[in-house]
């Protein structure tokens, strides 16, 4: 009776696990990696498709398509019009957003993502310098497709600079979506017949508002990321005489009211380890002397810079880049978002550094 039962269970399950409508992958026009541009007219979007597809067991060709249409899904289906076979969403590997589509808005993009169930909310998002398109008509040097070279920049970005690992869709509508939040995204661009990580794109609500060369967005990453990585060079008389640290850096932030004005507080914790250090070498017999020396400067250089980055961010920017008013929504409710968000420029903001050198490397 038992093994009757199995047999029926496992009738039943082919009749409805089979492969019934199915497209074999020969018939199948694999998407990795979409752009997003504006028309030439302004009125109509453009959208980049890098698509894959296979010819035999062991031949693949890589292909680029760009189709205009008044909304995101109109381009698709006009793109099915040139494709003689069907495209599979669902494989995309990274958006790319073209620096002029950014800036008029892209709450429909963000939208499609959300809605439709054949995307993947965990694929790379960013925005390109200049167009998309530039950046998917490359020829690829180190992957098959630019979509798995700009997902294996953004990944390999983590290690350094500061940056985290919250660049996905599922992240960026999280941003959005979220009170007092402002969406923050890396920012690429073509170098050569390659690409490389520009800085950040910093978004006032779904529109682009300001391009952060990486030079700054180094220290924007510090004050709005927590438990991240990066090297901070502190250079006295050239290379012949610096210091490098390789810091990991914790924060934690504070709001409260000052004289009718919101004050945040950012703390920022740094565990430091030397990986060069040329200018006080002479001294390492002194180990702790040296540390001593080394600490200071390290807290002077990350004093000096991010208050200058907090003020570029008021004077600026003037838009959170650091992502401290959510904790002002939370603290005094999203009735009072709107207010929060406008007394940016005018509010106070203090960086407390308090570092430590864990390390002098393995010179000692």
């Amino acid at each position: 009776m038992k093994n009757r039962r199995l047999f029926l269970l496992l009738v039943f399950s082919l009749f409805f696990t089979g492969c019934y409508n199915r497209v074999p992958v020969e018939k199948l026009s694999v998407i990795v990696g979409i752009g997003f541009d504006v028309g030439k007219d302004n009125k109509e979007i453009e959208n980049v498709a890098e698509y894959l597809v296979f010819r035999g067991q062991r031949e693949i060709d890589r292909g680029v398509s760009l189709e205009i249409g008044k909304t995101i899904n109109e381009a698709n289906s006009n793109r099915q019009l040139n494709l003689k076979k069907n495209y599979l969403l669902g494989t995309i590997r990274a958006y790319v957003i073209g620096e002029e589509r950014a800036r008029r808005g892209i709450k429909d993009i963000i939208d499609t993502c959300v809605r439709d169930q054949e995307r993947n909310l965990n694929t790379i998002m960013v925005v390109s310098k200049g167009s998309s398109k530039d950046i998917f008509e490359q020829q690829p040097k180190e992957e098959s497709t630019m979509a798995d070279e700009v997902k294996e920049l953004i990944e390999a970005s983590y290690s350094a600079n500061f940056f985290t690992n919250n660049a996905g869709v599922k992240d960026v509508v999280n941003m959005y979506y979220q009170e007092g939040r402002n969406i923050v995204m890396p920012a690429i661009e073509k170098k050569g017949s390659t690409i490389k990580i520009a800085g950040l794109a910093v978004f006032d609500r779904d529109k682009l508002k300001k391009l952060i060369p990486i030079e700054e967005a180094i220290y924007v990453n510090m004050l709005r990321n927590n438990d991240v990585k990066g090297n901070i060079a502190l250079v006295m008389d050239g290379y012949e005489k610096a210091v490098d640290v390789e810091c990991i850096t914790k924060r934690k932030v504070y709001v409260n009211r000052v004289d009718g004005k919101l004050k945040y507080t950012i703390k920022l914790n740094v565990q430091g380890e030397i990986k060069l250090n040329t200018y006080n070498f002479e001294e390492e017999n002194d180990v702790q002397k040296t540390i001593d020396d080394i600490r200071t400067q390290l807290v002077n250089n990350l004093n000096e810079n991010l208050n200058k980055i907090v003020e570029r961010a008021k004077n600026d920017y003037q838009i959170d880049v650091f992502d401290i008013q959510r904790y002002a929504v939370a603290k005094y409710g999203r009735q009072n978002e709107e207010r929060i968000r406008e007394s940016f420029k005018d509010s106070e903001i203090e960086v407390v550094v308090d570092a430590k050198i864990r390390s002098t490397g393995r010179y000692k």
